[in-house]
């Protein structure tokens, strides 16, 4: 009855008194429970977040896409409608357009050219998983330590589809865009110059941007993405309104990087 008593008046000792410190009140039930061991309380462990993984499935950016009013839009060409769930471009959620020969089609709210590079993507698919993409980067200086024969600035561009045979890239921005003449050098080290970045260039020879594709037998294509798009050889339109690229015969590049000027 004394202990009980004794446990009581330590109770409630904060009531009436000063506060006590954990040490004391710790202190006090060892005078009561000789050899017992007051076991602190455990902090459970922080679980780090889950890492977000690098998206795999190829990301078309359509600079100016007919559904969206000309404004830019994200497809999907090797996924079917279903399989994506949301998609956010820069911080920008992006609403569901509809679906492109059976493939998914986000909307954003401005045209292409208005985003800032790089560009930073989220996707959600309908298994719950989240990935992350990020295509193009922003302009870089050329600095001393990477000569490029004279050209101001580069872009990076992964690929986005393989196609015709080669690999393809869709590049946001069209051919004047990068100012009259590029060097184009894929991941693989091939590198390709055009000398009118206006016109189809095609072929090895940076002076033979007119000759007709049924003469192209190194396979390298720019297409500048000015006008209507069409199939002809004199056509320089794009369906995304920018640069098409096709690599050269047998490149499994998937990465390029444009060096250039500017306008």
């Amino acid at each position: 009855m004394v202990r009980l008593l004794i446990i009581l008046a330590i109770l409630l000792l904060p009531l009436h008194s000063q506060a006590y410190t954990l040490q004391e009140c710790n202190d006090a039930c060892a005078q009561l429970f000789p050899g017992g061991t007051v076991t602190p309380p455990v902090t459970p462990p922080v679980t780090p977040p889950t890492t977000i993984k690098t998206c795999t499935m190829p990301i078309t950016f359509e600079r100016a896409a007919d559904q969206n009013n000309q404004k830019a839009a994200v497809l999907f060409r090797t996924l079917q409608d279903s399989q994506v769930t949301g998609v956010s471009v820069n911080g920008e959620v992006a609403r569901r357009g509809r679906p492109y020969k059976g493939c998914p089609v986000f909307l954003v709210s401005k045209p292409g050219d208005q985003y800032a590079r790089p560009l930073k993507f989220i996707v959600q698919t309908s298994d719950g998983q989240t990935c992350t993409a990020v295509s193009g980067s922003s302009d870089t200086p050329v600095g001393p330590s990477n000569p490029t024969g004279g050209y101001k600035y580069s872009k990076t561009y992964g690929y986005y589809n393989h196609a015709n045979g080669r690999q393809a890239w869709r590049v946001p921005e069209n051919g004047p865009w990068f100012g009259q003449q590029v060097k184009v050098v894929f991941s693989s080290g091939k590198t390709r110059f055009v000398s009118n970045t206006s016109k189809n260039c095609r072929g090895d020879n940076p002076n033979t941007c007119d000759i007709p594709s049924s003469k192209n037998k190194d396979g390298f294509v720019w297409k500048s993405g000015l006008g209507e798009n069409g199939e002809g050889d004199s056509n320089t339109g794009t369906s995304h309104h920018g640069v098409y690229i096709h690599s050269p015969f047998g490149d499994t590049s998937t990465s390029l990087t444009i060096y250039y000027n500017g306008r």
